[in-house]
């Protein structure tokens, strides 16, 4: 199988074009026979078009969904789109730990020391690692049991005697009872899960250590089931007291067996996709942010969707356009903050116009300018907006003013996502970027 790795809206295809001039990683000098595997897949199933799209018959063109899509033939990792070249291994990281909160994988469970064993691993090889890693942790700690409703026919006397059965199965076998009785034992939901998960990856994996790991966790499993539905078995599971150590390996056998990426394909021959829609990724992630920074940005309280059910219009009747800031800050004093999360390049645009001469001129959408206007005046906000973007060595912090309402303002805020991660305290803001705001 051949191994590439692009970003989002990166080039895929066979038609040898030289992408070292483009804004983001592509790979077009594949194999004809191999893209055109992927060509024809992508032609009949509708999933896979939101996942690329057509730029010609020798080439697609990724979306803003992050992962890895497998073919028969191929593996391709899409990265984030502030990837570079080079970069593979940082970014990798970075997905992976904005990932977290919208997955409520535990950080604890989870942390930096287990990603370190990650190294050139691509995305799904990283999350079967983690699964493996989290199901060894469980296993340290030990297998549940419970007990087991079970009916049988035996050669002694055990719980309790099915009589009407008993006559039916036993009217010359005088010595055997059919009998109803408990039995302690570890094929329970969440174990026949696990062990599910476990037998798909073994199929699924290309990786030498994860093949061993998953191989040596079977044999753990060899006393349990594989679930015969999973849909099932899902309903079942109790996270209880004493369960906990059971929380962060389901929710990984809940993406792989359930498909809980955001786009996958599941069901296709030979096609497997673990896929997710960066800008939500992003959003999520700076919430997460946003509420462990409460204190050093003097927040009381992080409102996401602002107050979700506010409305812009109404015709005495019925109310619509609802009004939906990413996240309304409602600060110690009471006063309210309108911040808004981007997965978008703000780079400096140097195109020059008539009436910005030489100026350099943000690439601002005239949508998200008057989404962030009505929401200044709809909140009575403070007077300045804030969007979260991510940093790249093209994006610097901007302040933008509306022109015949300059006391109205939006401030670009570059979010450098690899020292939220790695910096302690981590996922959290270190200075106060509203310092000296006023209402």
């Amino acid at each position: 199988m051949q191994n590439i790795t692009i970003s989002e809206y990166g080039f895929i295809g066979c038609d040898n074009v030289n992408t070292d001039d483009n804004k983001f990683v592509g790979v077009r000098d594949l194999d004809s026979d191999i893209f055109k595997e992927l060509y024809n897949f992508w032609l009949g199933d509708k999933e896979t078009q939101k996942v690329f799209t057509f730029e010609n018959k020798f080439c697609l063109k990724a979306t803003s969904y992050v992962g890895v899509v497998q073919t028969k033939n191929l593996s391709i990792e899409i990265l984030p789109k502030i990837y570079k070249k080079g970069e593979e291994e940082t970014h990798r990281h970075i997905f992976i730990e904005t990932l977290k909160p919208l997955l409520n994988i535990n950080e604890i469970q989870i942390n930096r020391a287990d990603l370190s064993t990650t190294k050139n691993r691509n995305i799904y090889e990283m999350f079967i690692t983690l699964f493996v890693q989290s199901v060894d942790k469980l296993i340290h700690r030990g297998l549940k049991s419970q007990y087991v409703a079970k009916e049988d026919n035996q050669h002694f006397l055990k719980g309790k005697l099915k009589f009407n059965e008993h006559i039916k199965r036993n009217y010359i076998h005088k010595e055997r009872f059919f009998v109803e009785f408990d039995e302690y034992l570890q094929d329970r939901a969440e174990n026949r899960l696990l062990k599910s998960t476990i037998a798909l990856l073994m199929k699924k994996t290309n990786d030498f250590e994860n093949k061993r790991a998953l191989r040596q966790q079977l044999f753990i499993f060899d006393e349990v089931c594989l679930s015969r539905n999973y849909d099932t078995d899902f309903k079942k599971i109790n996270v209880h007291r004493g369960m906990e150590h059971y929380e962060t390996p389901l929710r990984f056998a809940e993406l792989f067996l359930r498909h809980k990426s955001f786009s996958s394909l599941r069901g296709k021959e030979n096609v497997f996709a673990l896929l997710f829609p960066m800008e939500r990724v992003f959003e999520n992630y700076m919430e997460f942010v946003l509420n462990n920074s409460k204190k050093i940005l003097g927040v009381n309280k992080v409102l996401p969707n602002g107050y979700n059910g506010d409305y812009l219009l109404s015709n005495g009747e019925c109310e619509m356009i609802n009004q939906q800031p990413d996240y309304l800050l409602k600060r110690l004093d009471g006063s309210l903050i309108v911040t808004d999360a981007k997965w978008k390049l703000f780079e400096m645009d140097t195109n020059k116009s008539k009436k910005c001469q030489d100026d350099e001129k943000v690439n601002i959408s005239s949508s998200d300018a008057y989404q962030v206007f009505s929401y200044l005046h709809y909140y009575n906000a403070q007077s300045t907006a804030y969007i979260f973007v991510p940093k790249t060595n093209a994006t610097k912090e901007i302040q933008l003013s509306y022109v015949k309402r300059e006391d109205k303002k939006i401030k670009i805020i570059p979010i450098n996502l690899e020292d939220l991660i790695n910096k302690e305290p981590k996922h959290t803001l270190t200075k106060n970027i509203f310092e000296g705001e006023v209402a």
